[in-house]
């Protein structure tokens, strides 16, 4: 004899007065226990197996809203759905909705209360209750292991499949294994952009959970049922969520430590603090083999916090070594032939300019200015765009190397400009590289730089007394223009 109710059970109680409506097909269902709601979607609520209650406040008028209503209750594995007679009219389209999910609609007569209906699931499922209540102790018993000195993940995950019922996976954005020691990932597995205020995924056989580390998702658990086991629900697996948090914060513990080492590697090879030999020891080590070729990107981010640690945990979620830097534009050093740069652009929005791929360390600094002329093509794009340092054949090619003429060029024009900025608090320098970005057009350079065009206009008058030069002059104009991009080459902003 089973320790809980059907929902073929419930029908079959005469004083209960209940109407099957719709779902024939699905009336085997048990019912684990009642709920009361009138959300409109009150499935992300609920753990599976309720016999779902209401008046229908939270049930749409209209045919299209629902079939959007029940297919949500469904999704989320309820036993049925019982209606008053005082819902709204439960329209045909709802009702073949239901009969084509297998999902049992009931009408409850006016003078049955939703409690009585209520009393005799509970009554019926206090074994069950007590086997719920169980698994999720048991669940938190797993937490021993944790502490153990011997304990490992292959211990800990196989003991929580165990008493969830799910096969469990954890997993990085990017679809792939968080932990090495435990590498199963579903098949055909679609993630969703998380929502930090819930985001629970319901997927075929099964469910998605995001896991939050700080202010963001960092990693996700994909409870999958399966033939061997009874699944427990999803507040068990939610449980198991719990834990499996403590190896997300782990994984963010250990990049952080990584991302730290690269940092400073990274800084002492561009400041050049460090040989040749040491520096291609280290580089290799870090899983990046000169010999086999490397790209130093300059990426531009957003202004934020975040923007740092997006870029490193794209690359890490996807196994690709790197080192980054933060000196106001991220530098991050990458494997030459690995990475998808058109890929980061799409998923993250940004600007890339890449160096072209260099074998010796010695060149890091060439290539650093490589990487600077690229991204500033690159932002001439209003959209994340990756420009390739090999593929430009413009005036890089032979100013790039000398950069003391650089220097030079950029003071002579530029120090007028530079000086009105500090001692005025302004922002000419500014001014003038966006105008130039813009290709001289005022609306679009006004629009960038959050002013008005007369007051762009200004700004350029200024600038044009500063440095007696003419922008309306194509030589001033290149003049003007070709200092700007060297004192960018140089990465003197």
């Amino acid at each position: 004899m089973h320790d809980y109710l059907t929902v073929a059970d419930l029908l079959a109680m005469p004083h209960l007065g209940l109407e099957l409506r719709a779902g024939s097909g699905g009336v085997g269902a048990s019912v684990l226990w009642t709920h009361t709601s009138e959300l409109e979607d009150p499935g992300p609520w609920m753990e599976g197996g309720e016999l779902l209650i209401v008046n229908g406040f939270g049930i749409p008028a209209d045919a299209e809203g629902q079939v959007t209503y029940v297919a949500q209750l469904a999704q989320h594995r309820l036993a049925g759905l019982a209606v008053s007679v005082k819902a709204p009219e439960l329209t045909a389209e709802l009702l073949e909705e239901a009969d084509r999910l297998d999902f049992p609609v009931l009408r409850v007569p006016r003078q049955v209360p939703f409690i009585e209906i209520s009393h005799l699931v509970a009554n019926a499922s206090v074994q069950t209750t007590r086997g719920r209540l169980s698994r999720h102790l048991r669940v938190f018993e797993t937490l021993r292991y944790r502490t153990s000195v011997e304990s490992n993940v292959v211990e800990i995950y196989s003991e929580l499949e165990d008493v969830s019922g799910y096969r469990l996976a954890l997993i990085s954005p990017a679809g792939l294994p968080l932990l090495p020691d435990w590498p199963w990932v579903p098949d055909g597995l679609e993630l969703e952009q998380a929502d930090l205020a819930g985001g629970l995924q319901v997927i075929p056989g099964g469910y998605i959970l995001p896991l939050v580390v700080g202010n963001r998702v960092t990693a996700y658990l994909v409870g999958m049922e399966h033939l061997a086991a009874k699944p427990g629900g999803l507040a068990t697996l939610q449980h198991v969520g719990t834990l499996a948090a403590l190896d997300a914060v782990d994984d963010q513990r250990r990049r952080e430590a990584l991302h730290r080492q690269g940092s400073a590697l990274l800084s002492s090879a561009l400041d050049g603090d460090l040989a040749p030999e040491e520096l291609t020891d280290r580089f290799t080590v870090a899983g990046l083999d000169p010999a086999a070729g490397i790209r130093l990107l300059a990426c531009g981010i957003p202004d934020d916090d975040g923007g740092e640690i997006m870029i490193r945990d794209w690359l890490s979620d996807r196994g690709h070594p790197h080192l980054l830097r933060d000196q106001g534009v991220l530098f991050v050093a990458v494997r030459a032939e690995e990475v998808d740069l058109g890929a980061i652009v799409g998923d993250l929005g940004i600007h890339v300019g890449a160096s072209q791929p260099f074998h010796r360390v010695e060149e890091l600094s060439r290539m650093q200015r490589q990487s600077l002329w690229s991204l500033n093509l690159a932002r001439e794009s209003s959209d994340g765009a990756v420009v390739l340092a090999e593929e430009q054949f413009g005036i890089g090619r032979w100013l790039n190397p000398d950069i003391e003429m650089m220097r030079h060029l950029a003071d002579g024009v530029l120090n007028p400009i530079i000086a009105h900025d500090a001692d005025h608090g302004t922002e000419l320098l500014r001014t003038l590289a966006v105008y130039f970005q813009n290709q001289g057009r005022l609306r679009q350079a006004a629009a960038q730089l959050f002013v008005h065009e007369h007051t762009l206009s200004y700004r350029i008058k200024k600038i044009e007394q500063l440095t007696g030069r003419q922008l309306k002059n194509y030589r001033d104009a290149f003049e003007l223009w070709l200092a700007v991009e060297s004192r960018f080459l140089i990465n003197e902003k």
